[in-house]
């Protein structure tokens, strides 16, 4: 996969993401996250987004998944205010 011009800043706009769209009722599927990293000229694949993911909790973010039928959603679930 090519790169996009906003690469170094996955992380960055993962983070912009999940704070700006999702909260504990409301999730983003994988395909969704791809998406919205895509407006942000940002490529990634699922599983780099798993490794992303589990570099987020590392750094503090709460970040859960939820199982829903076929879907899972990703989601912030504890905000520091």
């Amino acid at each position: 996969m090519p790169k996009g011009a906003n690469q170094k800043l996955k992380m960055m706009y993962l983070a912009k993401i999940f704070h700006e769209q999702t909260d504990e009722e409301h999730g983003l599927t994988m395909p969704q996250i791809i998406e919205r990293l895509g407006e942000y000229d940002v490529n990634a694949d699922r599983k780099t987004l798993y490794a992303d993911f589990e570099e987020l909790r590392r750094f503090g973010l709460d970040i859960i998944n939820e199982h829903m039928g076929h879907n899972t959603f990703y989601s912030l679930a504890s905000r520091e205010f």
